[in-house]
């Protein structure tokens, strides 16, 4: 699967969904998320919807206001899903945009960590 395509966003959210300590630990959390690439414009953005904790959408970005935008450069989001770079490295050295409440993001800190490893866990195609 292409990495960032809608079928492998959708994967992710599976896997998300299957995480027992994401689910117990966002399970107040409400959230739409919107994921890019930066160096690749070509490659259209996809996001996810997260109700109660659970994924209830993942697929290609329909420009709806968005909670969350989390972007990188293709190589940036390779160390992140390789684990080579944390989602907190990526933030604090900016290798991560990310727009949204900045106070919700250090809170859920742990959980973020998670997601990104989880993306890591979805065999993704990254030369395109």
């Amino acid at each position: 699967m292409r990495f960032m395509s809608p079928a492998w966003m959708k994967a992710v959210a599976e896997q998300w969904n299957d995480h027992a300590e994401i689910q117990e630990m966002l399970k107040n959390f409400n959230a739409t998320i919107e994921y890019g690439i930066e160096d690749r414009p070509d490659v259209p953005p996809v996001m996810m919807f997260v109700k109660n904790g659970r994924a209830i959408y993942a697929g290609p970005s329909d420009g709806r206001n968005r909670d969350f935008v989390i972007s990188a450069k293709l190589d940036n989001w390779r160390k992140l899903t390789s684990g080579e770079m944390s989602g907190k490295m990526g933030l604090m050295t900016k290798r991560i945009n990310f727009k949204g409440s900045m106070m919700t993001a250090l809170k859920h800190m742990t959980p973020f960590n998670i997601h990104m490893n989880i993306m890591g866990e979805v065999p993704a195609e990254f030369d395109f």
